[in-house]
């Protein structure tokens, strides 16, 4: 069991991306893999494939997304197709685009001091009152407007975050654990 320390003037704050894979942009999402391929070359040590082979590859994954529904076959128009292998991986490599910028551009007022997420679950450690603000810049992060961000307050020292409920626990001044 790990203990997190808080100070007096800060909380815990869970953020949830709205329908995270449904909502990837795909043409952002490949825009980013390509610049992630071009900057780390490490991964040409498992394949003869070009950064082209690769995209056109995965946009063709991506973009035939079709499925059947009480014998009606239909396209999944936008996002990432739900049971897909390569959408976690696409969604995540969005997301993580999405939390450092968010990070680098966060006022400074309402800054984390602390960033975890698990998919599109976020728990954040930052100024008391500052929920609304860094919801609301996290809110504009994303150009395509698409990914949202829901925050759910502490209710009588709990919150809920990845389908758990958590209480804090006051220790001494210096701080609080969680």
């Amino acid at each position: 069991m790990s203990t997190i320390m808080i100070q007096e003037d800060e909380e815990f704050i869970p953020h949830d991306a709205v329908s995270l894979f449904t909502n990837t942009p795909i043409d952002d999402a490949l825009k980013i893999i390509r610049k992630r391929l071009e900057l780390d070359r490490s991964w040409r040590k498992n394949t003869n494939l070009q950064i082209q082979d690769i995209m056109d590859l995965l946009e063709f994954v991506l973009t035939t997304t079709y499925f059947s529904f009480r014998n009606s076959i239909y396209q999944q128009r936008f996002g990432t197709a739900m049971g897909s292998p390569v959408s976690p991986i696409v969604a995540n490599l969005f997301i993580e685009h999405l939390e450092q910028e968010a990070i680098a551009t966060a006022p400074i007022e309402c800054k984390p001091s602390l960033w975890k997420r698990y998919v599109d679950d976020i728990l954040e450690i930052i100024r008391k009152g500052s929920q609304k603000d860094f919801t609301t810049h996290i809110n504009t992060i994303d150009a395509t407007n698409n990914i949202k961000f829901t925050c759910e307050e502490e209710i009588n020292g709990t919150m809920t975050f990845l389908d758990t409920t958590g209480k804090e626990r006051r220790r001494n001044r210096e701080g609080i654990g969680l």
